[in-house]
């Protein structure tokens, strides 16, 4: 059932002003009229005894959204109801744990476990909800998640992941609830029109659940001031009234080689979230990449000090590392070796877990997938490494997962200073540098990309 339901402005004001056990008492400021509109929908949501499931908060970016949740999470706490957080990627997930200060977790990471299977796919089964107690599931970045189901590829889970996602919140508690956030400005799943979860008249009618849905416009007056929330809400402005967008206020530098230089003075290899490049099309980022690393002075096709992003799920017997994470190569063990035609070689990459502690992974990385913009191994190479390994490797031609054979089950990275608006959903950083080419009125894009930024946005002529 669809429906938004009108607030009682007496009771709510109420609420607001003489409680100290509401989620109004939460907030570190004061609530504009259509934030407390959305904060008294939400309490009335989050009590056990109502019968919705679903609560979607859209927002774009600066209106709020962040303190929001944090104040979810901290009133949860006081009232003990078990509160999960989740979000589609482990990126947004760390984001969304340094907001809340509380842990994060990514949603495979909490519905999803992997089980053996005899191929070199990733094969994902639906865990058991064992948690019976009433719980709100929180997930961030929703935007993000697909309903679509792709069967194919290396990476294979039983429904779509919105799918399993509401039988696994349901399967605990019928009561269970989940709060949906994020910014329907922002670039939907790949191959997909619209971002699905932030959008109840689907979920109602595709999951047959009851819900709510509020929207948040109105910038905050602090970050009224910045000029990437100005930015982004010129852009939102113009995608709403079907203007063209334009070329972007940025600062611009004179090219591609100021912009290269300008990302160095900022670039910290301790610290990931300083700077990144943000472009549309691989090869662009392809060739920026390679552009710092030698100005890095990195040669080889790995070298230590790189930062790289994990192009395809690796798994070993400890560790699954997704697709999109970033780590830094602390290590590299020997040199580079030849299996049926592919280069490889052994190197310790560090990374972090879904807790935010350091985790060091010594492994074979196939060097091939950073020699190309799109990092995509050639099917026929793909078989050609297979059936050399079948013919050299007596325990994985018995079981031919790619976690029994070093080279099948190889780490397959991209580097990292540059990324696809893609890959950067769901992360922020101090700083972007923009890719002065995107097609014409991709305000999707454009938006997505500015709104990475903490602190300042350029691009180059």
């Amino acid at each position: 059932m669809y429906r938004i339901k009108q607030p009682n402005t007496a009771a709510m004001t109420t609420i607001a002003t003489t409680s100290a056990t509401t989620l109004f008492s939460f907030l570190s400021f004061e609530a504009t009229r259509e934030q407390a509109e959305a904060l008294y929908r939400l309490e009335e949501f989050l009590d056990e005894e109502c019968g919705d499931d679903v609560f979607i908060l859209r927002g774009a970016a600066g209106t709020g959204k962040t303190s929001m949740v944090k104040a979810v999470v901290d009133y949860l706490d006081t009232k003990e109801v078990s509160c999960f957080l989740t979000a589609p990627t482990g990126r947004a997930a760390k984001v969304l744990g340094h907001k809340t200060r509380s842990i994060a977790h990514t949603i495979h990471h909490t519905i999803y476990r992997v089980v053996p299977t005899d191929d070199d796919r990733i094969v994902m089964e639906r865990r058991a909800n064992a948690q019976e107690g009433y719980s709100v599931y929180v997930v961030d970045e929703a935007s993000m998640i697909s309903d679509a189901h792709r069967a194919g590829g290396s990476f294979v889970t039983p429904n779509s992941l919105l799918t399993d996602l509401v039988a696994y919140v349901k399967e605990g508690n019928p009561r269970n609830k989940i709060v949906f956030i994020g910014d329907r400005y922002q670039l939907a799943p790949v191959n997909e029109a619209e971002s699905v979860a932030l959008n109840l008249r689907y979920i109602a009618g595709k999951h047959s659940l009851t819900g709510h849905q509020a929207e948040l416009s109105e910038v905050k007056r602090q970050a009224g001031q910045s000029p990437i929330l100005a930015m982004a809400h010129d852009i939102r402005r113009r995608s709403d009234e079907g203007r063209a967008l334009g070329k972007l206020n940025l600062h611009r530098l004179y090219n591609a080689t100021a912009g290269v230089t300008c990302y160095l003075k900022l670039y910290d290899p301790n610290r990931p979230d300083q700077v990144v490049m943000i472009g549309c099309a691989n090869k662009n980022v392809h060739t920026f990449n390679k552009m710092v690393r030698q100005r890095l002075g990195h040669t080889g096709l790995l070298a230590i000090g790189d930062q790289v992003v994990v192009n395809e799920n690796w798994l070993d017997n400890q560790h699954l590392i997704v697709k999109g994470e970033t780590g830094i190569v602390r290590d590299i063990h020997d040199a580079v070796e030849k299996r049926a035609e592919l280069e490889f070689v052994t190197a310790t990459i560090e990374f972090r877990d879904p807790d935010n502690q350091l985790i060091h992974v010594t492994t074979k990385v196939l060097l091939d997938t950073l020699k190309t913009p799109t990092s995509e191994l050639a099917g026929e190479q793909i078989r050609n490494l297979i059936a050399d390994r079948m013919a050299k490797n007596r325990d994985y031609k018995a079981n031919p997962h790619p976690a029994n054979d070093p080279y099948v089950g190889a780490m397959r990275l991209r580097y990292g200073h540059g990324l696809t608006g893609y890959r950067a959903q769901g992360g922020e950083w101090n700083h972007v540098l923009l890719h002065p080419w995107f097609p014409d009125n991709d305000y999707r894009y454009a938006y997505t990309a500015i709104t990475r930024a903490r602190e300042s946005v350029v691009s180059w002529e």
